[in-house]
């Protein structure tokens, strides 16, 4: 990526085009002819999902960063978030932005003071999310910025178009209804696709898009989007060549500085904002947005691991022992046990190591680092299974240990997570049940139940965002199951009754999940009886140690494999996922004590498994994987007689292969 003078990654595009679409399943999309034409001439984003149900919430998360506690297509209160209108305004040289609507009568409602936006059908305000706000509805000059489709035509004529463009069909071009009437078909798909594809061909052809002779100014991206999958039908199978999981969308990306391809990491609209905010350089509104994953291949930039390089981690202790990883204050500090169980400690900085420290605590059974800006936690547990932790900060350096009462210890985890504010340890017992403890202003609290989780294995922790994701291996299998705990109010959904909210929508903040879910991605297969392809889950299986970190809005898991001491990897990186209050159940009978899932770990999939070529670890080896700036570091020991190798992980340009 190349940068400017600030540091700031310089422009990806000089404009965006945002062109929304409703309610279907990707793969439905991908059947229309002219659609599939349109994604081979663009970069195709195979993993990118809907925030939630039904389709108002999708608009505004787009433009909010986070759901403002909409979860239904009720008209809302005026909503007081700020939104991507005030980043662009604010940004230098205030950035223009509009918002063009079709089928919308600007004349037809003058503005006033007490002005209440409202439908004209076949306009409708919840497809338009900058109806929603307080900030921009009151304000006179902003609300001027919401047009039509004939200022679209007539800015672009006027080489005035905006930097920042949204633009919504109308109800029948959309997709949402059948041509003329106020009635959606059943089946949604083939008929609507087909509707709202010959509307796109004849919109951008009238662009001349995309194309050499294209209307749009030079640099633009064109984003075509929709909203959600079809959350009301089910899905069928025979109506399309491919499943993708549960709110999974089309999304093409378009544009004369685009070189067609297909992209498979997970992103969400979130992750659009979160790329648009980061193209223009306008900071982030502090929600959901701040920590998406986000579109780094249109700067040429992908993730890779480095080759392999030596440690001096281990060595002259027979390379016995657990390991872990975890920067604070500008260094990787890595831990590992010696023959006699004792923690030995070297930091890794400006590609140095440091000499080696002895800590006078048991860890025979496990260790754990984990930092807050203010200290870095150490946790130890002793052959017996009991824990102890000990702090380090650059004042005092390293405290004596601190016995932790959770009795007797089979497994444990510990992360910072709250955006490093705090830690969360998370332990099992021998009868598999698992509990947490959270460390805040250098203080432990009491120990909460996860009642989802349950273990007779290993543990991880990872972060991303407002949530935090606790992974266990499930008893009697090598399956991994996963379960999430929100911190962010803005994720927390209280419903009022109304014609679509159902209190099945609201998610929680502050607490465990009451449901689980596998470490799974989404596919499918052909039925042996009709060879037609079928929607399916394909939960992943690991053997021997876990281990997780977070970098730029994606978690990396590793772990070898069942029967393979080979190790793998799949990445989860859906921002703004929230915690059902409820349990999660699609069963009628369940329908007044169970949440729907939606916007929720029961839609969002794990990226396809990749292995870690050259790179192994048996029952009794070692792996530890912490984030320091703007890269993962990934230590393994194969067994235990062998040295520490260190991965280095980071996102590099396509024509640098090398990470080192």
């Amino acid at each position: 990526m190349s940068e400017s003078r600030s540091g700031a990654p310089q422009r990806a595009f000089d404009h965006v085009l945002v062109i929304m679409f409703e309610n279907q399943y990707r793969s439905y999309v991908l059947e229309n002819p002219y659609m599939r034409r349109l994604a081979d001439q663009g970069i195709e984003l195979g993993g990118y999902f809907g925030v939630m149900h039904p389709s108002q919430t999708n608009y505004i998360a787009s433009i909010a960063g986070a759901l403002c506690n909409v979860s239904s297509d009720d008209l809302p209160p005026m909503l007081a978030e700020r939104t991507i209108v005030d980043l662009l305004e604010e940004a230098p040289g205030r950035l223009r932005w509009k918002a063009y609507m079709e089928s919308y009568v600007p004349q037809a409602t003058p503005w006033t003071p007490s002005f209440a936006p409202a439908d004209a059908p076949p306009y409708y305000i919840k497809h338009n999310p900058f109806s929603s706000y307080n900030l921009i509805v009151r304000n006179e000059a902003r609300w001027q910025h919401i047009d039509n489709e004939a200022a679209l035509f007539a800015d672009l004529l006027n080489g005035d178009l905006p930097e920042y463009a949204w633009f919504t069909p109308n109800i029948w071009n959309d997709g949402h209804w059948v041509n003329g009437t106020p009635e959606q078909s059943k089946p949604r798909a083939p008929g609507l696709v087909d509707q709202l594809a010959v509307w796109l061909e004849g919109f951008l052809s009238r662009l001349r898009f995309p194309g050499p002779r294209s209307h749009l100014p030079p640099r633009s991206l064109v984003v075509v989007t929709f909203d959600e999958s079809d959350f009301e039908a089910d899905y069928e199978p025979d109506l399309a060549s491919a499943y993708d999981g549960p709110n999974q969308v089309y999304t093409v990306l378009l544009g004369d500085g685009i070189e067609p391809g297909f992209e498979t990491e997970g992103y969400n609209h979130y992750s659009l904002l979160r790329t648009i905010e980061v193209n223009f350089g306008l900071g982030h509104l502090g929600k959901n947005d701040a920590d998406a994953n986000w579109f780094q291949f249109l700067w040429g930039r992908h993730f890779r691991f480095s080759h392999p390089s030596p440690t001096p981690v281990g060595d002259g202790d027979g390379k016995t022992g657990a390991l872990a990883a975890a920067g604070f204050q500008g260094a990787l500090f890595v831990a590992g046990a010696d023959g006699s169980g004792h923690a030995k400690v070297r930091t890794f900085a400006d590609g140095e190591w440091s000499s080696e420290e002895t800590l006078d605590v048991d860890c025979s059974g496990g260790l754990g680092l984990a930092s807050t800006y203010m200290e870095l936690i150490l946790v130890a547990r002793d052959g017996a299974g009991a824990l102890s932790f000990l702090t380090y900060d650059l004042q005092h350096g390293w405290s004596a240990p601190t016995a932790l009462d959770a009795g007797q210890v089979s497994s444990f985890a510990v992360a910072s997570f709250d955006r490093e504010q705090r830690i969360m340890l998370a332990f099992s017992h021998g009868d598999s049940t698992v509990v947490s403890r959270i460390r805040d202003q250098s203080k432990w609290g009491e120990p909460v139940p996860v009642p989802a989780a349950a273990t007779d294995g290993g543990l991880v922790l990872g972060a991303l965002g407002a949530s935090l994701y606790l992974i266990a291996k499930a008893p009697g299998s090598q399956q991994m199951n996963v379960v999430s705990y929100n911190t962010g109010l803005y994720n927390q959904i209280t419903v009022t009754p109304g014609q679509h909210g159902q209190p099945q929508n609201e998610t929680t903040v502050e607490q465990w999940s009451p449901s689980a879910f596998p470490v799974a991605h989404f596919s499918s297969r052909p039925d042996e009886v009709t060879a037609q392809r079928k929607p399916q889950s394909r939960p992943y299986e690991g053997g021997g140690p876990m281990a997780l970190a977070t970098l730029d809005g994606v978690m990396h898991l590793v772990h070898p494999g069942p029967e393979n001491a080979q190790l793998l990897t799949e990445t989860f990186s859906i921002a703004g996922l929230m915690t059902p209050a409820f349990p999660v159940s699609y069963k009628r009978a369940d329908k007044s004590t169970a949440s729907n899932g939606f916007g929720t770990l029961a839609e969002s999939g794990w990226s396809r498994q990749a292995p870690i070529f050259g790179a192994r670890c048996y029952n009794d080896g070692a792996l530890a994987f912490g984030r320091c700036g703007d890269e993962v570091f990934l230590l393994s020991r194969p067994n235990a007689g062998a040295p520490v190798e260190l991965r280095r992980g980071r996102y590099v340009r396509d024509d640098d292969r090398k990470c080192d």
